[in-house]
């Protein structure tokens, strides 16, 4: 397209190009001059919703009266391709900048004020930008700084752009509350603008990784890293400003962006001296190389736990955090795997009236710290998964090996060692808070999800999570998803920690009412099950078991699962007093499909004995045609071992 006519501009030069559109240095002929002229790609133009928007919000970016705003002359629709132009900025952006190193204290202090003042403009106004990153900062002569590109900026209440409600930002840049809702607020801005000035004073992002998976879970559950320590020329002061900045609550941030800027120029002022570094203490707890340790406590009369790695005493923070939980990319996920699926959590931040976005004060908020992180099983955990197997271990097809991120808090108390616990990302278990108990040197966690199952597109799914310590920290077990309709999965998993964890954001574990037993996991061990038919005298049909059962925190009920290395699987649902099962599926029979419908109840013995001896119980088998059936059976389940 270069040197061809676009209506009544001549496009000279390709400046850029991104996801949504291109950036060309043009001639307006109708009034001479030179412009940048931003030409959305066809298919966001195909959206008469996102049209309105679009043109919406480029006027009220044009109707901000900011010398750090660049000026935006025209918007409108050319072939089918909508466009806006602005004033042609002869510089360069922060980003080619930083990239070829550090900022000086003083320089980056200076441009992040003016960008400062720009958002603040844009606030008042009643529009957040949404993707504040060192490339949207034009800097021109003497480093006067520009914010651009104002086309995806929203007005809170306003829905997504595009119909697909596709989330729009950088990642590097956006805030915890982002990743799970999507509610926009000018708090948001201001947690990416203190990402541009980390960035500027170090060279790097605050929360780097590969994939999105590492960046979103240094968003919703990292420390905020401290400029200081990585520039020596930083002064230390600078690294409350950007804890302050980078608060995961957005109601502990900066009130305004102009606050933010005021603050960090206030550091340059009056820097905090450094101390000596054989006597420096962290301002906050820092994460130890992988594998890392946790601070350890023990319950009275419980063995010492195994050693989980030295790392710094958790110090209390200069700030307060809150995890914003959710879903990265900001939307409900199915688990893959074809076994199971649940669905993801999210919790709101929290806010007063206090507390509004909203509200201005004299300066930042007055700084406060959560607890440490303290306990034998704390922090932000990384959970390798490994490929999917039968009960049994025996491989399944789907061979992946995926990973999610945990934020885990503990505590021990005279009736135990409890553990609340929430995933910050991945798909594979626990979709909602739950709660891990340590039984025997064991933490087990028991939920509920659901998910497709036979021809149950609804099946209720009993998630357990079974981890033990290792003596390098780690945390070893396995995970296991059965349905009462025999859909079953198993995978083996290792929890590292990653990182300190926010542990406001997640409940007291002090708080949880304790772990109440039921009678049904007395149902343990090897078991062998004999099948009579009344019908049919002298037959029998007998299968060896091993049986494990897991039961909800409130014991009122259990899952007890029957496997065996056959691919056998029998599981039976304890409520109340008794064990019920309740399966259908489809088989092959005379030529076609049977619909084969199976029911039984197993009383729980009285009085009930542990471990259980004998269950017993009766059923009824119903087939369809064309083999049509109804056939009673009884059922014996005889202990063998352990």
């Amino acid at each position: 397209m270069e040197g061809t006519a676009f209506g009544r501009y001549q496009l000279i030069e390709l400046l850029g190009r991104g996801g949504m559109g291109e950036v060309w240095r043009a001639h307006d002929t109708e009034i001479d001059r030179v412009v940048a002229l931003k030409m959305l790609l066809p298919q966001y133009a195909q959206d008469p919703e996102f049209e309105k928007r679009f043109r919406r919000e480029a006027r009220a970016a044009a109707r901000l009266e900011d010398p750090h705003v660049v000026p935006i002359y025209d918007v409108g629709e050319i072939d089918g391709r909508l466009y806006v132009t602005m004033r042609l900025i002869n510089g360069v952006d922060l980003q080619t900048l930083i990239n070829q190193g550090p900022l000086p204290p003083q320089r980056a202090v200076n441009i992040v004020g003016q960008i400062a003042s720009a958002l603040h403009s844009a606030h008042q106004a009643g529009l957040v930008h949404r993707d504040v990153k060192p490339s949207n900062i034009l800097l021109g002569d003497n480093d006067f700084a520009y914010l651009i590109d104002f086309g995806i900026a929203r007005a809170p209440g306003d829905t997504a752009l595009t119909s697909a409600n596709t989330t729009v930002g950088t990642w590097a840049y956006m805030a915890p509350e982002r990743f799970s809702s999507s509610d926009i607020n000018p708090s948001s801005d201001i947690y990416a603008l203190a990402c541009v000035l980390y960035q500027c004073l170090t060279g790097t992002v605050p929360f780097p990784g590969n994939t999105l998976e590492q960046v979103a879970t240094g968003h919703l559950a990292a420390e905020p890293p401290r400029p200081s320590r990585d520039q020596p020329t930083v002064p230390t002061a600078l690294d409350t400003v950007i804890a302050t900045g980078l608060a995961k609550r957005p109601t502990d941030r900066y009130p305004s962006a102009v606050d933010l800027a005021r603050a960090a120029q206030q550091a340059l002022t009056d820097p905090i001296p450094r101390p000596d570094p054989a006597y420096a203490q962290p301002a906050y707890a820092t994460p130890a190389p992988a594998p890392p340790g946790v601070t350890q406590t023990w319950h009275a009369g419980a063995p010492p736990p195994p050693p989980y790695g030295a790392r710094p005493a958790a110090t209390p923070r200069n700030h307060r955090l809150a995890l914003v939980l959710g879903a990265i990319l900001g939307v409900v996920l199915l688990v893959a795997g074809g076994v199971y699926a649940v669905l993801r959590f999210t919790r709101q931040p929290e806010t007063t009236a206090a507390e509004s976005p909203g509200t201005a004060t004299a300066g930042p908020p007055t700084p406060t710290g959560p607890p440490p992180n303290t306990g034998p099983f704390t922090g932000a955990y990384r959970a390798n998964f490994g490929p999917m197997t039968d009960l049994s271990d025996t491989p399944a097809p789907d061979t992946s090996q995926p990973t999610d991120t945990f934020a885990v808090r503990s505590a021990c108390r005279p009736t135990g060692c409890v553990a609340t616990a929430s995933r910050l990302s991945g798909t594979t278990a626990f979709a909602v808070p739950f709660v891990f108990d340590e039984i025997d040197r064991e933490w087990l966690a028991v939920g509920l999800g659901s998910a497709p199952c036979q021809a149950d597109q609804n099946a209720e799914v009993w998630e357990v999570l079974r981890l033990t310590p290792q003596p390098d920290g780690t945390l070893e077990g396995a995970y296991t998803a059965v349905t009462a309709n025999n859909c079953t999965s198993k995978r083996k998993v290792t929890f590292t920690r990653i990182s300190d964890a926010d542990v406001e954001s997640l409940p007291d574990p002090a708080s949880v009412p304790p772990r109440v037993i039921s009678p049904a996991e007395a149902l343990r061990g090897r078991y062998r099950h004999t099948r009579t038919f009344p019908a049919a005298p002298g037959q029998e049909q007998v299968v060896d078991f091993t049986v494990r059962t897991a039961c909800l925190r409130a014991g009122d009920r259990c899952m007890s699962f029957f496997y065996n290395e056959r691919g056998n699987v029998a599981p039976l649902v304890f409520t109340t007093d008794k064990w019920t099962t309740h399966t259908e599926s489809d088989v092959a029979c005379g030529g076609g499909q049977s619909h084969v419908r199976k029911t039984g109840q197993y009383p729980l013995p009285l009085p009930p004995p542990n471990p259980i001896t004998e269950l017993t119980g009766t059923g009824q088998q119903e087939q369809s045609a064309p083999c049509p059936a109804d056939i009673a059976f009884n059922d014996v389940f005889t202990r063998t071992g352990d």
